[in-house]
């Protein structure tokens, strides 16, 4: 099993990319005191501190994610789509739909589940308030993909392993784990989606086309739960 090595410690590495992913969860948690703000009848000025906030923490998060990921990469340009590209990300949205389909109705049939605890976790979030509907909506749909490829993809896949099964797994596991489950099916829901995202970026070598596909996914999940 071998390490990569460009300047950093094994303990560094780890240690920035806790850090990285603890920016990740921080969002939902400032949606939350939105809500809790909302339901109190607290000062609109408070509410609009803390949305301001949570756009910060995505930038924040993207700016260090991209560094690290242009330090271990290597690539300060990024690289153009090309068709091949394209047949690639929407290979893994086809993947996608048909394993997130079995998995569903796995859920649905074998613990009676209609959506997963994810999924009922965004919709409460968008439920309790306006300004959190927006602001879950939109960072959804653009600045999820961006920070979760750069920080899934982009630092866990090139700052650690060099074999490319142990990329991909790593990157799978910690993306699916870090979305809500109560059962096996929808944890693998999340899984294989970190796999595929993971593949997709491994066989195109273009973050780009992680956050395409995410950006796809996201969308057209986004848009479901908007239309309920």
């Amino acid at each position: 099993m071998e390490l990569v090595d460009r300047g950093l410690g094994w303990l560094a590495r780890v240690l920035l990319t806790i850090g990285l992913i603890i920016g990740v969860v921080v969002p939902p948690m400032l949606l939350r005191l939105i809500n809790q703000l909302n339901r109190q009848s607290r000062t609109t000025n408070l509410e609009i501190i803390l949305a301001v906030v949570y756009v910060l923490v995505f930038g924040i998060v993207i700016l260090a994610a991209n560094a690290l990921m242009r330090h271990y990469t290597g690539a300060y340009q990024p690289q153009r789509m090309t068709r091949h590209d394209w047949h690639i990300v929407l290979g893994g949205y086809a993947v996608i739909l048909v394993l997130e389909s079995i998995f569903q109705l796995l859920n649905q049939l074998i613990y009676h589940q209609s959506q997963t605890q994810n999924n009922a976790a965004i919709q409460n979030l968008m439920a309790g308030s306006t300004l959190s509907l927006w602001l879950m909506a939109l960072s959804a749909v653009f600045l999820t993909p961006i920070t979760e490829e750069l920080v899934f993809r982009g630092v866990l896949m090139n700052a650690f392993f060099k074999q490319s099964w142990l990329k991909i797994i790593l990157s799978g596991i910690v993306f699916g784990s870090l979305h809500s489950s109560s059962t096996l099916p929808s944890f693998m829901i999340y899984l294989t989606m970190g796999l595929v995202l993971a593949s997709v970026y491994q066989m195109t070598g273009k973050i780009h086309a992680s956050m395409s596909l995410h950006f796809i996914i996201n969308a057209l999940a986004m848009s479901l739960l908007l239309m309920h």
